[in-house]
């Protein structure tokens, strides 16, 4: 085997085939070695094909560091090719394929700033220009523009979070304008969001001292796969340097910065978001405000005054909400407060497609097929009919003071490949209020059935994950097979997966073993761990013991570790007698010993909480006062967590409710929380049910779980 020498290497080729050389001789495998070194999977792909023809230092530091190497030599080596590359860069420049991406910031009027997605405001006499004047908020906007200034000397992630139409999108906008007018701003759309960007990134065509525009930045980063493809080109191009600095610009809501930084808690739990994680976590993360301060309002009432917009809307707007009031959130809240049936069914269809996992656009046939489902015996009876949806249609994209109604429909671009149906877009404002006021229900067949015949492609795996959280295995299997039909591979093996933890929670054992071998084979490690978990909570300490093993060699080697440490604490429970706190098992607080501080550290996270609005806060709180001995002030916080919309505090309570013999109000909860998308309550109660000896109670909630609407009718061999 030929040695490994950075100090004879000359060239990039000779160090990519050197890297190659030492990764081939690890046998972690990518997504091991990718962890262990710190890094994106997508990032070690990119430094071994060659991609990243000037890898950033410490990307290049943290790989060979991870493959047992000193990086000294390597890091020599890098600083030797860099000169070459600068003397290289003096006599020959890269041809680009074609023109480059986007548009000179300062040639932009500011008409353009609509096709970036900043909302216009609605009409009002004597207002003239598309925008009205800005509003700068102290503390907010001057750190944006300080955040986009410092891509002048290097390449950077900015991501501001806020609510909708709270003036993100506005902001961007003019920290661009106001600091970067000599560079450019491309908005990646077409053919779709994630493949333009990840296309155009392959392309060669970004120049140096771009802003990539992401507007909506989950709708590039969550889609199953499509996502993490983004991130980690975004990663590898924050590191290239042989292009010049590019910022890349994005907005996202609180909710959606969430799910997609969220670490698993477990190393067995799915991690559908690892390389967006990584990418953000990169970010620089600038909060924009709900509202303007009294001593804003007051500092701006010139401006204020000046504009008929601004004026009516910081008159109308309840606690300085003017963005809001701007954009026609009010407006968009009358009109789906006073909705028919039929236009309440139609927006319910598109609320829960966008908040399960569908992209933006929704096409017709699915909202016209999913609607009846939303409408009760009496309210289809009196206006059910093709007719009554093409008048809900009509009102709900009406527009209201030439602002847009609660349905946009889109109008293609040039080049963008055209639909056969119409395709339409949710109000942001509406679609974030509808997340939050559905959070805790499962739509109706009708939609499921709706999906299956009409959702996009890109949505398929997403939809088919929800089904299968929320019980739905039928039209999982149905939406699974759909996107593997569409090019998604791994959507079956994830579904395999997890039908065998189903099958686990069932007591068909042999069924679940089976499965979970089959989706290790196939790639998918996970749910072996997750089998162990429950076959030692259930108190099947060898079975326990021997798929830790098998998923320790299928590539998921902390799964005995958990083991060892599951057991340990069940010891020390037993034997130790350890405190209240610690016998709940409430994770990383463990410090918190004392009963005397534990109550006092449960004060003051439920009154924060309360104040806030928090749902995780609310349950943290809970949890406190559960682990302190106070169960009653537990159980109403865990109810304000879930009035709040938190899915996981229904589990939790529904444990304690099932605990305190109330066994209906754990069932109904548990319930509640399998229709949210958390089923592990439901898992629970199903297994305490068995050790108790009740077979036939947990038959009855493993079928729910397992089937919901009938009999699973799998489509394809398992």
């Amino acid at each position: 085997m030929a040695a490994i020498e950075p100090s004879r290497i000359r060239t990039r080729e000779e160090m990519t085939a050197q890297l190659v050389s030492l990764f081939n001789r690890d046998p972690r495998g990518m997504q091991r070695l990718a962890a262990a070194a710190g890094l994106a999977a997508g990032t070690i792909q990119h430094l071994l094909s060659g991609k990243t023809k000037n890898p950033h230092k410490e990307t290049l530091q943290r790989f060979v560091q991870a493959l047992g190497q000193e990086p000294g030599p390597w890091l020599e080596v890098q600083a030797r090719l860099e000169v070459a590359d600068r003397e290289d860069s003096k006599q020959t420049s890269p041809e680009p394929c074609g023109p480059p991406l986007g548009r000179m910031i300062g040639d932009l009027e500011e008409r353009d700033a609509l096709s970036l997605e900043v909302h216009q405001a609605f009409a009002a006499a004597g207002a003239a220009p598309v925008l009205p004047p800005y509003l700068m908020r102290a503390g907010f906007d001057d750190r944006l523009r300080a955040a986009v200034a410092a891509a002048e000397r290097r390449s950077r992630l900015v991501m501001v979070i806020g609510d909708s139409s709270t003036g993100k999108t506005r902001a961007c906008w003019e920290a661009i304008r106001a600091v970067l007018p000599d560079w450019r701003v491309w908005h990646p759309l077409a053919p779709c969001r994630p493949l333009a960007l990840v296309e155009a990134l392959r392309s060669n065509r970004l120049a140096g001292r771009s802003v990539i525009w992401l507007n909506e930045a989950q709708d590039y980063l969550q889609p199953p796969q499509a996502g993490e493809s983004v991130a980690a080109e975004l990663q590898a191009l924050l590191v290239e340097e042989s292009i010049g600095p590019v910022l890349v610009l994005g907005t996202m809501w609180p909710e959606y910065w969430k799910i997609l930084t969220h670490r698993p808690e477990q190393v067995t739990d799915l991690d559908p978001y690892r390389a967006a994680r990584a990418l953000l976590c990169q970010a620089e993360e600038i909060i924009a405000p709900r509202q303007f301060t009294s001593r804003q309002i007051a500092d701006l009432a010139k401006t204020i005054a000046a504009d008929a917009r601004l004026r009516a809307a910081a008159e109308r707007a309840p606690g300085g909400r003017i963005t809001q009031e701007l954009a026609g959130a009010r407006e968009l809240l009358r009109r789906y407060q006073h909705a028919d049936p039929v236009e309440h069914a139609v927006l319910w269809a598109a609320i829960d497609a966008r908040r399960l996992g569908h992209d933006p656009l929704l096409p017709e046939p699915l909202l016209r097929h999913a609607a009846p489902g939303y409408l009760d015996e009496h309210a289809w009876d009196q206006v059910g009919g093709l007719d009554a949806f093409s008048t809900a249609m009509d009102r709900l994209t009406a527009k209201h003071r030439r602002l847009p109604g609660p349905l946009t429909e889109h109008q293609p671009r040039p080049g963008e490949p055209s639909s056969p149906h119409p395709l339409y877009r949710l109000a942001s404002y509406l679609e974030q209020h509808g997340r939050r006021e559905r959070a805790l229900l499962c739509p109706p067949s009708a939609f499921w059935e709706a999906a299956i015949r009409a959702g996009t492609p890109t949505a398929l795996a997403a939809l088919s994950q929800a089904a299968v959280n929320r019980g739905r295995l039928r039209h999982a299997c149905r939406l699974a097979e759909k996107a593997a039909d569409a090019g998604d591979p791994n959507a079956l093996v994830r579904l395999r997966g997890i039908l065998a933890k189903l099958r686990e929670v069932a007591g068909n054992c042999e069924a679940a073993e089976r499965l979970a071998l089959q989706a290790a084979e196939e790639g998918d490690p996970t749910v072996l761990g997750q089998l162990a978990l429950m076959r030692e909570r259930e108190g099947e300490h060898k079975a326990a013991e021997h798929l830790a093993l098998q998923a320790a060699e299928a590539g998921a080697p902390t799964v005995p570790l958990q083991l060892g440490l599951m057991r340990r604490r069940a010891s020390m429970r037993e034997t130790a007698k350890p405190s209240a706190f610690e016998a709940a098992g409430v994770g990383g607080l463990a410090a918190w010993r004392q009963e005397a501080r534990l109550r006092e550290a449960a004060e003051r996270f439920a009154l924060q909480a309360a104040y806030a609005s928090d749902p995780d806060g609310l349950r943290l709180a809970a949890e406190l006062w559960e682990a302190a001995g106070d169960r009653e002030r537990a159980e109403r916080l865990y109810q304000q967590a879930i009035d709040a919309g938190d899915t996981i505090a229904s589990g939790r309570l529904a444990l304690m409710r099932d605990q305190a013999g109330d066994r209906r109000a754990a069932e109904h909860l548990a319930l509640q929380a399998a229709d949210a998308g958390d089923p592990t309550g439901l898992e629970k109660l199903v297994s305490m049910r068995r050790r108790a000896g009740d077979r036939e109670a947990a038959e009855h909630l493993a079928r729910y779980g397992l089937t919901a609407e009938g009999e699973i009718e799998v489509p394809w061999s398992l």
